[in-house]
């Protein structure tokens, strides 16, 4: 648990990326992936060359390159993916002890489920891609960028990956369910059937999902939520209003908050909480979002959210506010942050941590020009307009 490169992870999960490309968790380096599901199978890649250098790596302590953003967190004083599933499943940790010496792990033993199907979304988040964002995909080839849509739902390579995976969804103890958008993907859809159907529902059940599609096809999501006892859903929500319709492009407020509200009268056994991607976007006005939530009852007050200090793309990060705003930002956070429960308060000094150990950076405002001020046209908007606070980075 000492370790500063260990995680329990390469033992016990695949994570799968749109594309095929197999990563070690859904915050590896995309570049540097493991090998890919079109090419291999998962049980050829799970101890090839890469998978046990990787294991190798972890075990004598030394920092591997797909892992960076957790690095990055850890640096920053934060608490990283990497520790927070230590801790999870610090009771698989001893399973390590039968890896061997060339970075071999024997058995395949999964016990964490995240596979992302296709790209398929109806959003266009401003902290997403074209890799995970089908609507993306088709805006950027519109307009010249081709850019390929993994629509992999009823396709051959998906149904063949999913009876891959299939054999292993009875040892797994917690299902990750995020996209694209899992509530717009048939095999998110098909592994909840089946674990119902093999009475095997008493599994932890999570999802970050941008809740504006409660219906499937011919299928609710709620009624399929009623057979699980153990269920997690955090709403990916960066801020309200036009704020929320900026930076997720393709959000209708309205309609996330008559969601919102109908999960919490069907399903009051759903924990509901949500997430938020802190960027140059929200970070100035991240304790406004949280009143108008509280404020609205769409989350009791103690609600239990994840915040993800944005590591990519860099040029929407905090290294663009120059040393005034940033501290005009860690000023407003830090007045105010007493108001909200323990937990939020630490995520409040995190973000804070984050800001006083990030550098001003020239060259990546730059960028965030660029990227602004191509997205806003071709997306009929404004970001002076909707960021007033934030008119000067434009400058």
């Amino acid at each position: 648990m000492d370790n500063k490169s260990f995680c329990i992870y390469p033992w016990i999960h695949m994570y799968v990326n749109p594309d095929g490309s197999v990563l070690p968790c859904c915050v590896g380096e995309y570049d540097k992936h493991l090998g890919n599901v079109r090419e291999n199978t998962i049980e050829e890649i799970w101890n090839n060359d890469r998978y046990k250098q990787l294991r190798r790596n972890m075990l004598e302590g030394k920092k591997c390159d797909t892992c960076r953003a957790c690095y990055q967190q850890e640096d920053s004083g934060n608490e990283s993916t990497r520790i927070s599933k230590n801790k999870e499943f610090a009771h698989l940790i001893p399973l390590v002890q039968n890896t061997l010496e060339d970075g071999t792990y024997p058995e395949m033993t999964l016990r964490h489920f995240d596979v992302r199907w296709s790209n398929i979304c109806n959003f266009k988040c401003r902290s997403c891609s074209s890799t995970y964002s089908s609507t993306w995909a088709q805006e950027d080839s519109a307009n010249g960028k081709h850019k390929e849509i993994f629509i992999m739902a009823d396709g051959d390579d998906n149904s063949r990956l999913y009876e891959q995976f299939k054999p292993y969804f009875k040892d797994i103890e917690s299902f990750y369910f995020a996209g694209g958008e899992p509530l717009m993907t048939d095999k998110h859809y098909a592994i909840l059937e089946h674990l119902i159907e093999t009475n095997n529902t008493d599994v932890k059940i999570s999802y970050n999902t941008n809740l504006s599609n409660l219906h499937y096809k011919n299928k609710s999501v709620i009624e399929l939520w009623k057979h699980f006892p153990n269920i997690q859903v955090f709403a990916s929500l960066d801020h309200y209003g036009d704020r929320a319709e900026y930076i997720r492009e393709g959000t209708n407020w309205s309609k996330i908050e008559n969601n919102i509200k109908l999960i919490k009268r069907e399903t009051p056994h759903v924990r509901l909480n949500f997430s938020a991607v802190i960027s140059a976007f929200n970070v100035f006005t991240i304790t406004d979002f949280l009143d108008y939530v509280l404020e609205q009852k769409l989350f009791d007050t103690n609600v239990y959210p994840t915040f993800y200090n944005i590591v990519h793309p860099e040029y929407y990060s905090a290294s663009i506010l120059n040393d005034m705003l940033k501290w005009s930002v860690i000023n407003k956070i830090k007045a105010k942050s007493h108001k909200y429960n323990a937990h939020v308060q630490g995520l409040l000094r995190d973000v804070v941590r984050h800001l006083e150990n990030s550098k001003y950076d020239e060259n990546l405002k730059e960028q965030f020009i660029v990227h602004t001020d191509y997205y806003d046209k071709i997306r009929n908007r404004n970001f002076e307009k909707t960021f007033p606070e934030l008119q000067e980075i434009m400058e």
